[in-house]
């Protein structure tokens, strides 16, 4: 069955006004994927392609950059206590998934910030060596370009004060402000194409393994964190769906 995706990206940024670029997100039209998801086609335009990103160890690039590359793309910040963990176990481990197959000339696993003024290049680092893993890439960018990014692929982003006990796990202290998002997981070809979708809550393949999350990130989770560790709220993603729309799209085999 067919069905069409609302994309709101224009409307919010208007209504919250995130810095506009030239380029608009089309109205998207896709089918349900097998394994979850939603399959489509749409080509990203180039002024979304050339918007500047630095990954944890400092290197500069560009979704056009990638070109040839299969990409994993998911949105979080270092400094979530409730979802973004789960989020960056998941992502870790469609990266080792993608190690184990030998496809890392080919394919890239990559969370990209939805809090680039605070997520710099080395929290970034200091973040992913929590998990003592180098398998799967961490971005950052400007704002303007980050959020132009986010708004072409319809997740939604606000900036929110923040409650009232929310620490930072780096420096122990009280945030100052938290970044509301749309949990968003896509996957663009090695043609810069947008060729899959899905929205929600990760759903960890193995939630009651030790250390799955780091136990310093641990520590800061909320109760709702610790809550969606074991039982997500719904809608929610995996990597098995991950996994299946590779290989229904792409016919390439990883994971479980």
């Amino acid at each position: 069955m067919r069905k069409l995706i609302p994309v709101l990206a224009t409307a919010l940024a208007v209504i919250l006004g995130v810095p506009s670029y030239a380029a608009t997100t089309p109205p998207l039209i896709g089918h349900a994927a097998k394994a979850g998801g939603t399959v489509l086609d749409a080509p990203i335009p180039a002024e979304i392609l050339s918007i500047p990103l630095i990954d944890s160890q400092g290197k500069n690039f560009t979704l056009a950059s990638l070109k040839g590359k299969t990409i994993v793309l998911t949105d979080f910040l270092t400094l979530c206590n409730e979802i973004c963990p789960m989020t960056t176990v998941n992502m870790r481990e469609i990266g080792d998934a993608i190690s184990r197959a030998k496809l890392t000339g080919s394919m890239v696993s990559l969370e990209l910030t939805v809090d680039p003024k605070r997520d710099t290049p080395a929290r970034l680092k200091s973040y992913q060596a929590l998990f003592n893993d180098p398998s799967w890439t961490l971005a950052t960018g400007t704002v303007k370009g980050v959020s132009a990014l986010w708004s072409w692929f319809g997740a939604y982003t606000k900036v929110v004060p923040a409650e009232k006990g929310v620490i930072d796990w780096m420096t122990g202290k009280q945030i100052t402000y938290d970044v509301n998002h749309a949990d968003v997981i896509v996957i663009i070809g090695p043609d810069l194409h947008w060729r899959w979708l899905d929205l929600g809550s990760p759903a960890v393949s193995n939630p009651k393994a030790k250390n799955i999350v780091p136990s310093k990130l641990y520590t800061y989770l909320s109760s709702n964190g610790k809550s969606n560790l074991v039982k997500p709220e719904e809608p929610s993603w995996s990597t098995s769906a991950v996994y299946g729309a590779l290989n229904e799209i792409f016919k390439v085999k990883i994971g479980k």
